[in-house]
């Protein structure tokens, strides 16, 4: 059985394997930095540099029953991060991104049984960095 962790957000671990596969796709980062203006006079403003913004990052997570990778315990466990308001590790690849809170899950239930059981998901969530210091830009 070959199997490979592709990163971790928290204890959502994102896994590829031939039993499971829970992948993330669709990473978008923003970085940024602050600037303060200073308006002159009969010229154009003055920009001081002040600091980092902190970086934001959002991506997909597609739940899929059929992949053992069942939409309700994902998209509970996602919820849970959400609702502890705590800072979670990211891990995309071997990269650390740094500690980020969850601030927004959007959640498409595309596909259901005949009962109603959700069978797949794909959640597009929304992180904040923190401010970790061991975490290096690049």
């Amino acid at each position: 059985m070959a199997f490979g962790v592709t990163g971790l957000l928290g204890t959502l671990p994102f896994v590829c394997s031939s039993n499971i596969v829970n992948t993330f796709k669709d990473v978008n980062r923003e970085l940024a930095t602050k600037y303060a203006r200073h308006d002159v006079i009969g010229r154009k403003p003055v920009l001081e540099w002040i600091g980092e913004e902190p970086d934001m990052i959002s991506f997909k997570i597609r739940f899929d029953s059929s992949l053992n990778s069942p939409p309700e315990s994902g998209l509970f466990l996602l919820k849970r991060m959400l609702d502890s308001h705590k800072p979670q590790r990211l891990l995309l690849g071997p990269r650390y991104m740094g500690k980020f809170v969850l601030e927004s899950i959007s959640e498409e239930r595309r596909f259901h049984t005949g009962l109603g059981a959700c069978q797949i998901a794909e959640a597009t969530i929304s992180l904040t960095e923190c401010g970790d210091e061991n975490a290096a830009r690049s």
